[in-house]
């Protein structure tokens, strides 16, 4: 009976497009970057709807999820920004030297790493 069950996501759409998709390592959340203009949103996979939506200055290039759930998250915008979220809003942003590419987390040390154009790594410690 469940094999055939179809459930959607309320508001599961972005007016343009859709640059990254992230779901929380628990399972709960997921968390999709959009284009024009640019914002992201978060989805209670069991509640099956929106939690919030937030507007951003910049294009997401990476979303990573620091946390196990939507608390704690980072975004690599394209105008050579860091934001780091928390669940209240915007806690920091820093400015990159290079345009990032792409982002990593190491747990271990709590270092979030930016990989950017050219051979620059940069890192930065979430501790």
């Amino acid at each position: 009976q469940y094999r055939h069950r179809v459930t959607l996501l309320q508001d599961l759409e972005m007016p343009v497009a859709s640059t990254k998709v992230r779901q929380s390592p628990d399972g709960r959340f997921l968390i999709v970057g959009g284009t024009y203009s640019p914002r992201i949103r978060c989805y209670e996979l069991s509640e099956m709807s929106m939690k919030f939506e937030r507007y951003l200055d910049s294009e997401v290039v990476d979303l990573l999820i620091l946390g196990e759930d939507y608390g704690k998250f980072a975004i690599l915008g394209a105008d050579r920004t860091v934001s780091i979220h928390a669940p209240y809003g915007n806690h920091a942003t820093i400015r990159l030297p290079t345009f990032g590419r792409a982002m990593a987390y190491e747990k271990t040390t709590c270092d979030l790493l930016v990989v950017s154009s050219g051979k620059r790594i940069s890192s930065g410690s979430m501790a």
